[in-house]
């Protein structure tokens, strides 16, 4: 009787801990499913978090503007001399690779800029780069689709003095 009863405890007990981590690896998915970076499961679709996209919020609104392009600017006000081409790198940003990305030699000034991606909706996304509160830097405002960033931006030296305004366009190598 004794080593019946000890069976049947193991059994209650294994069966308990197959359950609880079956119950526990299931806790994520959403249908199919795993929701990634953050997002959670409502009525078996995946709700993403903002920066990200995709059926389990796996892509990452900064993701499709990665990498290599060839940059012009044009239109300056005041002009500026030195209006050919140059390569600028679009990187993910380490603090925030949702919806963060550092454009590398921005303006052809060996200067990383940062910028936020607000949506991805249709392919389109908004852009907005803002210098710190008190600071100078760029301002600007664009947009990425297709492989290309279009930016119109004011460059603003010390004290905030307006430097010039640019429209640049960068096209994905």
């Amino acid at each position: 009787m004794k080593r019946l009863n000890q069976v049947i405890i193991t059994a209650v007990l294994t069966i308990g801990i197959f359950s609880l981590v079956f119950v526990t690896s299931c806790k994520n998915k959403c249908g199919s499913t795993s929701c990634q970076n953050g997002g959670t499961c409502v009525s078996n679709t995946c709700v993403c978090p903002t920066g990200y996209s995709g059926n389990a919020c796996q892509t990452g609104w900064s993701d499709v503007s990665i990498g290599t392009y060839v940059c012009t600017r044009s239109n300056c006000h005041p002009a500026v001399s030195g209006t050919g081409s140059w390569q600028s790198a679009v990187t993910k940003s380490a603090t925030d690779g949702g919806f963060t990305i550092n454009i590398a030699n921005f303006n052809n000034s060996n200067t990383t800029i940062v910028a936020t991606i607000d949506s991805n909706i249709n392919g389109i996304s908004k852009i907005t780069i803002s210098p710190a509160v008190g600071s100078y830097g760029v301002d600007a405002t664009g947009t990425y689709s297709n492989g290309v960033i279009s930016l119109v931006f004011t460059s603003a030296g010390a004290g905030g003095l307006i430097g010039y305004n640019c429209n640049m366009t960068m096209k994905k190598e």
